[in-house]
């Protein structure tokens, strides 16, 4: 006979940050003494111990140990049916191993908190609030919002369907607050309101979750305040005292000194109109009196005309032979790692670089190096940036044959605010020019 091994085929549940205890029942079928080692295969190995951790069996008796679980509190452990196994190895006998299987069932858990900033709002026309809906569960919750007030004064900007906030994450969600009537004028008016987070029931076995009351209170400012009258009753004063000034002292004064000034101007040419009309007459009647006519003078050449207008010019040619040239450099590398993308200029050719785009979509920390024929050109930071662009005057060379190289050196990766978390560094470089 060989050795036997044998776990409770009902799942076990427990809940994350708590223990659960799972026997496991062993048998020497052997001839000989043997010693048991056990490893805990699956999901559920990082935090699966084996109580003891070795065991030694007589030939043909049995022996227990325990498989003591700890899932810790943490949003990353999902909830639902976990399949793990245990190796059971004979040291005398490996060949004997086996590996009996079982399900453990994690329980879900939450863990909600929600809080409204500012607590206390003021404008003449409403205020804009924030609230902060906090889910450290190990599930997705879907809140819905509701606001309400004593006297039913206030609208309250409630989005149109449930935020859902996932495990380990927060959601802010803008609510506006606004009187139903305006206050023309008088005192503010402090309205006091409560916001209601409600999240939704979670899965099978989930606990209810409680929800939040959020206190906060909107000042009503009125729309004419005592200061803004006062203010436009003493404007409106100045203005009538500067209108009689004009009109009763500056207005005359400004007319008779404009008459004055323009006395002397306007008989001077009064007076070369004059003389330019005598000058008119007598030329005519010197034309009248000659033979010539309209002959022309000895020269026998008339004025020359107008030169035609220039054709507006076009700007300097592109060099012979150029085109307009982008390539896109796409590199991905694991943490602590490098990794490289290049672009050869084809033979007989030369790339002039005006513009360069660095992306970095995914927000990791390292570095992004850019050179040209093995000559580092620039080396920015990615935690500087998400896009960044650049731009020469004087364009950068690259002849045949070289190598333009993208080299990602990668720190951390980061994490999106959507979708899947990443496991590698991924960067991008857009550069253009003119190929010739």
């Amino acid at each position: 006979m060989t050795t036997s091994a044998h776990l409770d085929a009902s799942p076990v549940s427990v809940l994350p940050g708590e223990e659960a205890r799972i026997p496991l029942d062993v048998r020497n079928g052997g001839n000989v003494v043997e010693a048991y080692a056990f490893e805990v295969l699956g999901p559920a190995a990082p935090w699966t111990v084996v109580e003891p951790a070795t065991l030694s069996l007589y030939p043909d008796t049995a022996g227990r140990v325990e498989l003591v679980v700890r899932p810790p509190r943490d949003t990353t452990v999902a909830p639902g049916e976990l399949p793990y196994g245990v190796r059971v190895s004979p040291q005398e006998q490996p060949q004997h191993a086996t590996v009996p299987e079982g399900v453990l069932h994690v329980l879900p858990y939450a863990d909600f908190t929600a809080e409204l900033t500012p607590r206390l709002g003021q404008g003449r026309t409403g205020a804009r609030f924030q609230v902060a809906l906090d889910n450290r569960g190990n599930y997705p919750l879907s809140v819905a919002l509701s606001g309400r007030d004593q006297g039913e004064l206030l609208t309250f900007g409630l989005p149109a369907a449930a935020t859902v906030v996932e495990p380990g994450r927060a959601a802010f969600v803008t609510l506006p607050v606004r009187p139903k009537r305006w206050l023309w004028r008088g005192v503010a008016v402090p309205h006091v309101f409560q916001v209601t987070a409600a999240p939704a029931a979670g899965p099978e076995g989930a606990p209810e979750v409680a929800p939040a009351q959020l206190d906060g209170s909107l000042l009503q400012r009125p729309i004419v305040s005592a200061g803004l009258l006062k203010f436009l009753l003493v404007l409106l004063v100045l203005l009538g005292v500067l209108a009689g000034l004009w009109f009763g002292l500056l207005r005359p004064v400004v007319r008779g000194a404009a008459k004055e000034a323009v006395k002397g101007p306007v008989a001077a040419a009064e007076s070369k109109a004059a003389d330019a009309q005598k000058a008119a007459d007598e030329a005519k009647e010197a034309a009248s009196a000659g033979s010539g006519g309209g002959k022309p003078g000895p020269s026998g050449t008339a004025s020359p005309g107008p030169s035609p207008s220039a054709t507006p010019g076009t700007g300097p040619a592109p060099l012979p032979g150029a085109a307009l040239f982008s390539h896109r450099l796409t590199a991905s590398a694991a943490a602590n790692g490098t990794a490289s993308a290049t672009y050869e200029v084809p033979e007989g050719k030369v790339l002039r670089l005006t513009d360069l785009v660095l992306e970095n979509p995914q927000g990791d920390t390292g570095t992004v190096t850019i050179a040209v024929g093995g000559k580092p050109l620039l080396a920015p930071a990615l935690e500087n940036f998400r896009e960044q662009d650049f731009h020469w005057a004087s364009a950068i060379l690259a002849g045949p044959k070289q190598e333009i190289t993208m080299t990602v050196s990668c720190r951390t990766v980061g994490r999106p605010p959507s979708g899947p978390a990443p496991t590698r560094c991924n960067a991008a470089a857009l550069f253009s020019g003119t190929l010739e």
